[in-house]
């Protein structure tokens, strides 16, 4: 489509999970245009495979940005905006957002009242200070960033210069652009990972019988709001013989402890944390022994893991609050909202986990394969490319 003398696209990442996976795709429609860039000095990656990562320092970056054959800058989520403000006029900035890099800067809105449910946040309260010499060079830092570059006092004038912002569901974007008037970037759909490539274990196929087992959450984070979930499973479901999964292999280190003890206290033998990163086949096959999801974020978090989960026949549930929730319905998806949690101090009839019928799950199947399916995703990686070599 197009060759490597008509310019290149720089694509700032990071070492990640789902890096390798965008490389794949943007290499199979575009091929010798990419030049992915992870920040700091040459070292061993944890997640990312690739072997065309360069590393680069801020200085050398900016200069491989603004030579004439590069036409595009593409950031794998936008943690720090300083970039930005070094990337010449004419060249196209594109921002495939993953969640935490936008919520607070443009979505805060949406949940006054912060992401964390009240046994969550109650929780978070009691979370030590850091140690007292980290936390004084973390502020020394800040201090000198926002005197030397000041990056957090220009946000609103430095993510002008976003051209697409391709948040992780569109309805991000428009809720983006209606919170921030000065937020005017177009949007081109894209997501990462395939059904065939990255959804099914390698030989596994779809229709084969769930287990009966539960999985909470997707990472060892707050937002996750393990602490309303355990007790709402406790008090509304028979749990007799059920395991429940908690991914937990990533994250702050605190909270995952203070989870481990929480499930732990609560379901004894039956809690299973994962505390260490699986390859994928591995998590996925050990994914299938759980027939029900529990997803209880106010954001947009864990799509790969509920994508992977519908495509399985699982049943779904989530917190209404989130953007996700809604957005999965009006695509035709079967899901269940997780209720209020009214009325815990008092007994109810345990119900009894029922899994999604043949139809239902047919129906979730349906909906990933029109959003997900290879063809689909390289038709979206096409029409990026496309944009990101076209002249602002």
């Amino acid at each position: 489509m197009h060759s490597s003398d008509l310019g290149y696209i720089v694509h700032i990442t990071h070492d990640d999970k789902f890096i390798d996976m965008a490389l794949r795709e943007f290499e199979a429609v575009a091929p010798g245009i990419h030049k992915p860039v992870i920040f700091g000095k040459q070292r061993s990656l944890r997640y990312v495979k690739s072997k065309s990562v360069c590393f680069h320092t801020l200085t050398s970056a900016k200069t491989l940005i603004n030579l004439p054959d590069c036409k595009a800058v593409v950031f794998h989520a936008m943690p720090d905006l300083t970039l930005l403000a070094h990337i010449s006029i004419g060249k196209q900035v594109i921002w495939l957002g993953w969640g935490y890099d936008y919520y607070d800067r443009l979505l805060s809105g949406v949940f006054p009242e912060g992401l964390y449910q009240a046994r969550t946040r109650q929780l978070m309260h009691q979370r030590p200070a850091p140690n007292p010499i980290r936390w004084a060079a973390r502020k020394v830092k800040t201090v000198l960033k926002l005197i030397l570059r000041r990056a957090e006092r220009q946000d609103v004038k430095l993510l002008t210069r976003v051209d697409i912002f391709s948040p992780v569901i569109d309805v991000e974007h428009k809720m983006a652009c209606e919170l921030n008037a000065w937020f005017k970037p177009h949007y081109v759909t894209w997501n990462y990972g395939t059904l065939e490539d990255d959804m099914l274990a390698e030989g596994q196929s779809c229709g084969v019988p769930l287990g009966p087992h539960i999985l909470v959450g997707n990472s060892a984070s707050f937002e996750n709001n393990h602490l309303e979930i355990f007790e709402y499973l406790a008090h509304n479901f028979d749990l007799t013989g059920v395991k429940i999964y908690v991914p937990l292999s990533y994250g702050d280190d605190w909270y995952k402890d203070q989870i481990i003890a929480a499930g732990r206290a609560k379901f004894g033998d039956q809690f299973v944390p994962l505390t260490d990163f699986m390859a994928k086949d591995a998590y996925i096959n050990l994914l299938q022994s759980c027939g029900h999801v529990f997803m209880n974020h106010l954001r947009q978090q864990a799509l790969g893991n509920i994508c992977i989960m519908m495509l399985k026949g699982a049943k779904l549930y989530m917190n209404p609050a989130s953007p996700l929730y809604r957005w999965l319905l009006d695509k035709g998806a079967v899901v269940q909202a997780i209720a209020e949690p009214i009325g815990l101090n008092h007994p109810t009839p345990k119900q009894t986990l029922i899994p999604l019928t043949q139809s239902e799950q047919d129906q979730n199947y349906s909906m990933i394969q029109a959003h997900w399916g290879r063809d689909q995703q390289r038709h979206k990686t096409r029409q990026l490319i496309n944009l990101a070599m076209s002249t602002v």
